[in-house]
């Protein structure tokens, strides 16, 4: 093989390898963009119960003493919380097995959706009573930033949205 026909082999491999290589970071690319940016990382509840924890600390000022009965109340109630939460969930399970079985029983399974609500307005009721024993804690300056705060609170634990693209 002479000079020349070398050198066209390997401007002809170099071409290939280049059009290779945009492909491939192409496809990547694109993969990327029709998934949406990536959200939060995921927390575990223990992390978000410190972080927002800390968060109200610092925020409101608390003293010592409310920074006791405040943990202790959200501890309460987080373990309440997490005790009908996994009631709701093993009901929506037995109300999945009955939806799906080949003999479903109707009036049974109306009656486990009714106790799945039942549970959802128990476990709201429960948050409504934190609320009202945290808002006890606070002096009437930290309850007016109590309110914006949660609200912030609200919206950085809210899962972003992902952008419907092309699919």
């Amino acid at each position: 093989m002479d000079i020349f026909a070398q050198k066209k082999l390997l401007v002809r491999l170099v071409f290939v390898l280049a059009i290779l290589n945009i492909a491939v970071i192409s496809i990547m690319l694109l993969k990327d963009l029709r998934h949406g940016p990536p959200g939060p990382p995921p927390h575990r509840d223990r992390e978000n119960f410190r972080e927002v924890s800390g968060i109200i600390e610092k925020e409101l000022k608390l003293s010592e003493t409310q920074v006791t009965q405040f943990n202790d109340l959200r501890n309460t109630y987080f373990k309440k919380e997490r005790n009908v939460h996994e009631l709701i969930r093993s009901q929506r399970d037995s109300m999945n097995e009955l939806m799906f079985n080949k003999n479903t029983n109707d009036s049974l399974l109306r009656a486990v959706a009714l106790s799945v609500s039942q549970s959802v307005h128990q476990m709201e009721l429960l948050r409504i009573e934190q609320a009202t024993e945290l808002k006890k804690l606070c002096t009437p300056a930290q309850l007016e930033k109590f309110e914006s705060l949660m609200l912030e609170i609200r919206d950085y634990f809210k899962p972003m949205p992902r952008p419907q693209g092309p699919q």
